[in-house]
Order: structure tokens, then C-alpha cells, then sequence
């Protein structure tokens, strides 16, 4: 045989000897495996990343945070002051102090440091049209009613907010819902009607 012959015999053997690619299928286990190492992630992240759970806090939140580790009187400052700043900061400022000549002070205010807080809890249902004297100073301005707005809790939870912000200086009882809920079926015939200040006045501060 020649050398021509031998060198074309082992170019024949060296084709045969090349690997051959074969069709296999992918077994499935690898791709179940990650989807439930996926899914058991995402369950992970969602109990404790806190990013998508509803007990975290955001400021444009429609209610008021919930309080862990408050005593109720605590609870209803925080959760009234949520309420205040949200529907009420407008018109009396942040502060309290309203706008003068505008809007009264609720800060230091003769018409929320009295007896009790009926009054107050009447004027929030229904409004107040007309002029008013506070602290001295007259206010001839309309306030929003709130009764369609605000539930009994929500009422009760800034009329204590206003009546005992320490950083107000007003001091008062709290309020409770049941205490509006009573005065809101009281004056159901009063509902989209506001009052003068003679009116809240004349009427009883205290049960």
C-alpha cells in the first residue's frame, strides 16, 4: 500500500472516530426547580421586604396609619392628625393658627378650650356660616361640612387631635365615636345646614 493510500486510510478512520451530535431531550426537573425557587423568592421578599405591604406608611395614604405600641389617647392624637392635615390644614394652617382676618386659630382657641367638646363636634358636622368671634377677633368666613365626609371615628379622632395637641397648648377630654355618632343622629335634621356662631353657642357644649 502506498503512502498516498495509507494517508487517505487514516483520513477514513478519523471521519468515523469524530463525534457525533445527538438529539437529546432537556430534562424538565432544571426548569421546574428554578420557577420554584422563583416563586419561594418572591414570597420571601413580599413577607419581609415591606415594600408592598400594606402596614408601611405612605404620606398620600387615604387612612391613617395604623399605631403600634400607643396608649388610645396616643393612638387618636396620631391618627387625628392625619385627619387634620388632610381636610382641615388648608383653611387653619398646619400650625393651628389660621389665617388672620381668613380663617380662625384653632391654636389657643377660646372656642376649643371649653367645657366639652360638643360644640366643636356640631360645628364639624354641619359648618359654620357667618360672622364669629375668636379669641377676640371676628371671622365672617364659611367652613366645609363634614358629615358626608368623615365618619364618627375620623370626626372624633381630630375634634382630640385640635382639643390636645401639646404643641398647641389646648387641653381637653377626648372624644370619642360614640359621642358623635349621638350628636350626628341628634342633629340629622340639621345636615346641610350650617350653623351661626349663636346657634353653637345657644346649643349644649357638654351631655
Amino acid at each position: 500500500m502506498s503512502e498516498q493510500d495509507l494517508n487517505m486510510e487514516e483520513g477514513r478512520d478519523s471521519v468515523v472516530r469524530e463525534p457525533q451530535a445527538n438529539s437529546v431531550a432537556t430534562p424538565a426537573w432544571p426548569f421546574i426547580l428554578m420557577v420554584v425557587l422563583l416563586w419561594c423568592g418572591m414570597r420571601y421578599f413580599d413577607a419581609h421586604g415591606g415594600a408592598f405591604d400594606n402596614r408601611v406608611f405612605a404620606k398620600n395614604m387615604s387612612s391613617p396609619p395604623p399605631v403600634l405600641g400607643m396608649s388610645p389617647e396616643q393612638e387618636a392624637l396620631a391618627k387625628g392628625k392625619t385627619v387634620y392635615l388632610q381636610y382641615c390644614a388648608a383653611c387653619h394652617q398646619p400650625h393651628g393658627k389660621g389665617v388672620p382676618g381668613q380663617f380662625p386659630p384653632l391654636s389657643g382657641s377660646d372656642w376649643v378650650n371649653n367645657v366639652g367638646p360638643n360644640r366643636m363636634i356640631r360645628l364639624v358636622l354641619d359648618g359654620v356660616s357667618g360672622p364669629i368671634t375668636v379669641n377676640g377677633a371676628v371671622y365672617n368666613n364659611a367652613m366645609v361640612p363634614w358629615r358626608p365626609m368623615l365618619s364618627d371615628e375620623q370626626i372624633a379622632w381630630v375634634v382630640s387631635y385640635v382639643r390636645n395637641d401639646p404643641e398647641w397648648g389646648n387641653t381637653g377630654t377626648f372624644v370619642s365615636a360614640a359621642e358623635v355618632k349621638a350628636i350626628r343622629e341628634a342633629t340629622v335634621s340639621h345636615a346641610g345646614q350650617p350653623y351661626s356662631a349663636g346657634e353653637l353657642l345657644s346649643s349644649p357644649d357638654s351631655n
